[in-house]
């Protein structure tokens, strides 16, 4: 019941999108992305680094990329605060 509850709620959000906006919402994408923030703010409040590099690998960042210095410099500063 639950899985047909969530499906119909997938195809309504999909169909409510159509006439609004130009593009389709994805709802797997945008459950990926809910699911991401919400392990990332688990690895903060724990200050986990390494789940917290886990996450950034896993969303395409590279280790040697700008971004993910920066994201990991920001990570350390907010976890050092606590």
């Amino acid at each position: 019941m639950i899985e047909k509850d969530d499906e119909i709620e997938s195809i309504m959000a999909e169909e409510k999108s159509r006439g609004v906006r130009r593009k389709r919402v994805d709802t797997e994408e945008r459950k990926k992305r809910q699911k991401t923030k919400t392990d990332l703010a688990i690895a903060l409040a724990a200050g986990d680094e390494r789940s917290f590099m886990k996450i950034m690998r896993e969303t395409g960042l590279k280790d040697d990329s700008p971004e993910f210095a920066k994201a990991l410099k920001i990570f350390r500063d907010l976890a050092n605060r606590r």
